[in-house]
């Protein structure tokens, strides 16, 4: 679980449940390596669906044992957004954990969202099921500004390769017109692969919601 703070108050906010394939000898195999072979097989729907579920109970365990807990946002992959009944899918599994879907957000790639013509309805349907949408990897490719006009992100994720530009003038003012964007429309902003004070103070200073 990668956590995700408040830039202000250096206060836990959130966390990503991020996977990592252990083999026997103790290595890791990252998801890089793995994660292609589900989608060459068709088991990445099953995949996703087995990473939700797990949170799902992780998020009530807590609960059982009196923990005070934040949301924790699972990743979607592009193949499951065409699986029909999705959203319904995942609501019945927040709903037999006993825990409210607001607790697991949904994250998108934004390179799926932006190729796919179908994200819209499922974006859609998980809002009517309770739950909310981030845009993953902002800015990781070819953005598309009026992905954020045409479909309703509640969150967009700044991509670690944004952030590595703090410090530099053109790179400055580029995250800080996005995030100034982002709140004009009511979307929340969360910075990825913050790793230093420096990109810290900046993302405080221009309003970024929280860091991860």
């Amino acid at each position: 679980y990668q956590p995700k703070y408040n830039p202000v108050t250096r206060k836990l906010v959130g966390a990503e449940a991020l996977v990592r394939w252990l083999k026997a000898d103790g290595s890791i195999i990252f998801p890089g390596d793995f994660i292609p072979l589900f989608e060459k097989n068709g088991m990445i729907r099953q995949f996703d669906e087995y990473i939700f579920r797990n949170v799902c109970w992780q998020l009530n365990e807590w609960l059982c044992l009196g923990k005070d807990i934040c949301p924790v946002s699972i990743n979607l992959s592009r193949a499951s957004l065409y699986f029909k009944g999705i959203a319904e899918q995942y609501e019945r599994i927040v709903q037999i954990a006993g825990i409210k879907p607001e607790l697991v957000p949904i994250e998108i790639t934004e390179s799926a969202a932006v190729s796919n013509d179908r994200v819209k309805t499922v974006i859609e349907e998980f809002h009517e099921c309770g739950f909310s949408i981030h845009m993953d990897d902002f800015g990781s490719g070819y953005s598309s500004l009026a992905s954020l006009n045409l479909m309703h992100f509640d969150t967009i994720k700044l991509d670690k390769s944004l952030i590595d530009f703090i410090g530099e003038f053109g790179g400055n003012r580029l995250i800080e017109h996005t995030i100034s964007l982002a709140k004009e429309m009511g979307i929340q902003i969360t910075a990825e692969g913050v790793e230093n004070e420096t990109q810290v103070k900046f993302l405080k200073q221009i309003g970024c919601d929280s860091i991860q």
